[in-house]
């Protein structure tokens, strides 16, 4: 059996400071999927680097599929993992230090194995066997009418930033799907279709839910591919496509989510839409839309603001260690730290990040609160806190109305 060691690297991930193996991928910390990981590839974690062996970051989330293929290509001798040319690879390798790109794909350099013998190191591809996904996407916005996604059954990625938390939440989903047999697929597929009575996609995909106890889902709610845990609460006319949804999450009416992730207890608010997102628990989304962001832990948005999620010209920029770094994306919105407000009216810039604890406001100056009786009846003019006639929109036969005299109201 093969030793493999985890190197400690004191990453922690902000805005919300945790630890690396203490972030959620799918509902669970990162260091229970490297346990799984290790596990179900046959090897056996050891507590001090003792040739020969795997030596891996902590910052690493990687399919067990992934981990056999390197240490059977590396044979024993000492070698470096090389994530093979994929989109797969062009979308999540972004932002992270000590990847190198090479003519066959990218060097992962703190991913290795070490045989003792002090050879230089031999590059080992991992082809990710991604499977290709076309997503409709308007030109107006990215320049492409098809966004191409790469789904792999051979998943390395570091997790530095929280982009890279972002990308693994979104990722997981579809690594559960390649890791399942073409058979049992099928065979999934045609009991949906047997009970739904159909072989209408959309009703079919309503048969593909997992549902915990005690949920409490209104009729006219719509679920196509998701899974819930216990005491779910989904309202009238809310819709949820293909997301993981924690204990006692709830989703008020008319909301929409879709490829997102729900801690236990978050909340989305009624008529929100949520899109490819990170919840953390007990976070709450109230703002209109959401999208490609992350929500941490009690945290809490509001109508009226959001996030700017889209630049028009240009890849969105993020910062990691103090170096600004392009994330390819044209479509990408923000981190808000645990126990973050954010207020009526805020709008934050794309790939910003909240750190925990603020309290963001808009300023009270901007704030209509003093409206005098007795104004005309004309276009009245929002200035500052108080309302008075607009010159530009009254007209000259704009009249007061009775009891104008009664002073201001405050």
């Amino acid at each position: 059996m093969v030793r493999v060691f985890v190197e400690q690297t004191g990453r922690r991930i902000l805005p919300f400071d945790d630890p690396v193996g203490e972030v959620l991928v799918g509902n669970r910390p990162l260091h229970e999927w490297q346990t799984a990981a290790f596990r179900d590839a046959g090897l056996t974690r050891c507590d001090v680097l003792q040739p020969p062996c795997l030596v891996v970051p902590d910052t690493l989330l990687a399919s067990p599929e992934a981990l056999t293929a390197f240490v059977a290509g590396a044979g024993g001798q000492d070698a470096v993992l090389v994530l093979g040319n994929s989109r797969f690879g062009e979308g999540t390798i972004p932002v992270q230090p000590a990847v190198v790109r090479v003519d066959a794909g990218w060097r992962f350099e703190a991913i290795r194995f070490v045989s003792g013998q002090d050879a230089p190191p031999r590059d080992v591809v991992v082809d990710p066997a991604e499977w290709l996904v076309d997503v409709p996407m308007p030109r107006q916005y990215t320049g492409d009418d098809v966004l191409k996604l790469g789904v792999p059954l051979r998943l390395v990625l570091t997790l530095h930033h929280w982009v890279h938390l972002l990308w693994a939440n979104q990722l997981v989903g579809g690594v559960a799907l390649r890791r399942t047999s073409r058979g049992r697929l099928l065979l999934r597929g045609a009991w949906a279709a047997l009970r739904a009575l159909s072989t209408n996609k959309w009703k079919i995909l309503g048969k593909l839910n997992h549902l915990g106890r005690g949920c409490d889902i209104h009729p006219t709610a719509v679920l196509e591919g998701c899974t819930l845990g216990d005491r779910v609460v989904v309202g009238p006319f809310a819709r949820l496509a293909f997301c993981e949804v924690g204990d006692g999450a709830v989703v008020m009416p008319g909301a929409s989510v879709s490829f997102s992730v729900l801690g236990a207890g978050s909340l989305v608010g009624d008529l929100c839409v949520v899109r490819s997102c990170v919840l953390y628990p007990g976070s709450a989304a109230s703002q209109h839309i959401l999208q490609q962001s992350v929500l941490g832990r009690d945290a809490v948005t509001t109508k009226g603001g959001g996030t700017l999620d889209l630049s028009w010209d240009a890849p969105i920029k993020v910062t990691l260690d103090g170096r600004v770094h392009s994330t390819g994306l044209r479509v990408l919105g923000s981190a808000y730290g645990h126990r973050c407000r954010i207020g009526t009216g805020i709008l934050l810039s794309p790939g910003r990040s909240v750190p925990n604890d603020y309290f963001l406001i808009r300023d009270p100056r901007t704030i209509l609160s003093i409206l005098p009786p007795g104004l005309p009846h004309q276009p009245l003019l929002a200035s500052g806190t108080k309302a008075r006639p607009s010159a530009v929109l009254g007209g000259a036969a704009a009249r007061r109305p009775p009891g104008g005299d009664q002073g201001d109201a405050r």
